[in-house]
């Protein structure tokens, strides 16, 4: 929520980050999880659109929606630079969030992006 948060307010992820913590009362260990998440995503942001743009040519990154770029990014972060969650558990999460999110034809583009991308990286679970 704090990444779909930065594609509105740019440069306030962890801002929102914080509130949603502390709005939610997560656990030490979720927010400190999530934090990696947004801080990873903001670090890798170009190499992991570079990786979409690889997965999905026909639709530009910045055409997107913001849901489905947002699930995406966080994702193959997850995916691709964190051993936290093995990368079946990580693709099931992120296609649940876009069927419920964005419907069916996000739930298919996150899927076959990231089911391409760990067919890739030899990571499918």
């Amino acid at each position: 929520m704090a990444l779909f948060e930065e594609e509105f307010r740019p440069r306030q992820a962890l801002e929102a980050l914080d509130r949603l913590a502390v709005d939610r009362g997560a656990p030490a260990p979720v927010a400190d999880h999530a934090r990696q998440i947004v801080l990873g995503v903001l670090d890798h942001r170009s190499q992991l659109d570079e990786r979409i743009a690889g997965q999905a040519p026909a639709i530009p990154v910045s055409e997107l929606g913001r849901v489905e770029r947002t699930i995406l990014r966080s994702a193959l972060f997850e995916m691709l630079y964190s051993a936290a969650t093995p990368s079946g558990e990580t693709i099931e999460d992120a296609v649940s969030l876009a069927r419920i999110y964005a419907g069916d034809a996000a739930r298919r583009l996150v899927n076959g992006v990231l089911g391409s991308v760990a067919r890739s990286s030899g990571g499918g679970g």
